[in-house]
């Protein structure tokens, strides 16, 4: 194979709601404004959360000014969010999009449509069984911490799930082996699956040997017995 087609064959995809792409009009969004979304899902995939005025313009045809225009609009109605965060790494200050409002409007439009018998259609229900996991994993995780979720819970459950690939029935089986441990918080099932990820594991039943494993490790160090 040509050593430049391997190149661009690696270059990688931009994983995109199927659910979005269906009902980003219903949503009342431009198909300049879904493209500029989608490049900012694509940026955030490649590492890059907060892409400058240049970089998007790169990407993009439409004009300097049109392109502010639309990251304008998108912020004023809450499409999405600008917010801080801190690099536990090097303790600096950075700026980030965070498209969490996107997915909480998308939700809400979902149920919507659930609601209105009139509005039913055959390729709906295809979209939402492909697209059943981000409405109902929030769901449990909001069942399971007695709350709604905050804004950055909700970004990293999507980064599990859109980014990093993680399948639902694993990151589920994580927030309950935080349950077991007292520890309902976000970043300790981050790093229960990041945990699980470099042990190479990604199935429920391989998840559920390693942790009984380990705590029962965990048990004989506390009371002194030999491993």
């Amino acid at each position: 194979m040509d050593s430049h087609i391997l190149q661009l064959l690696q270059e990688g995809a931009t994983s995109v709601s199927n659910l979005l792409l269906k009902m980003y009009k219903r949503m009342s969004l431009t198909d300049d404004e879904m493209m500029l979304l989608i490049h900012l899902l694509s940026f955030q995939q490649e590492g890059n959360r907060f892409p400058t005025l240049t970089e998007l313009e790169e990407r993009m045809s439409m004009t300097s000014r049109r392109l502010i225009q639309s990251l304008q609009k998108l912020l004023k109605e809450d499409w999405i969010t600008i917010d801080e965060f801190i690099d536990p790494q090097t303790g600096m200050r950075h700026e980030q999009y965070n498209l969490t409002p996107l997915y909480k409007k998308l939700y809400h439009t979902w149920r919507e449509q659930q609601a209105d018998p009139r509005s039913i259609d055959p390729y709906m229900e295809v979209a939402v069984s492909l697209d059943a996991e981000p409405v109902a994993i929030y769901a449990r995780f909001e069942q399971a911490f007695g709350r709604p979720l905050a804004p950055f819970e909700l970004e990293n459950i999507h980064m599990w799930t859109e980014q990093d690939g993680y399948q639902e029935e694993l990151i589920l089986t994580a927030l309950r082996e935080a349950a077991t441990v007292g520890k309902l918080h976000i970043r300790y099932i981050d790093r229960i699956l990041l945990e699980w990820q470099k042990q190479q594991i990604t199935t429920v039943e391989q998840a559920r040997l390693y942790s009984l494993n380990f705590r029962r490790q965990a048990n004989m160090k506390d009371h002194g017995q030999p491993l």
